[in-house]
């Protein structure tokens, strides 16, 4: 098996006028809205179209939606009880 060697070849870089590079977008805020949707809004303002996310995480365990126990033992649906759970 043959290798070709490498070299170190010379590189150019021209600069140009013009405007400075703008910054790279990135993430500004990450949200779930009220039926479970992630929504994601960059740096730009751009709004990423609505993901059900909270569905398909049930969904990977088996189920069809999201649940959420408070402090109390309060299981909670869509902001109302639905049941208590022991806490521990």
């Amino acid at each position: 098996m043959s290798v070709s060697l490498l070299t170190n070849q010379p590189q150019v870089v021209e600069i140009s006028p013009g405007n400075a590079a703008t910054e790279p977008v990135s993430i500004k805020s990450v949200a779930f809205d009220g039926a479970g949707n992630l929504t994601v809004t960059l740096s730009d303002s751009t709004v990423l179209d609505p993901v059900p996310c909270a569905q398909q995480i049930a969904a990977a365990f088996g189920g069809v939606a999201l649940v959420v126990v408070d402090g109390n033992g309060n299981l909670l649906a869509n902001g109302k009880q639905i049941g208590t759970v022991a806490v521990t």
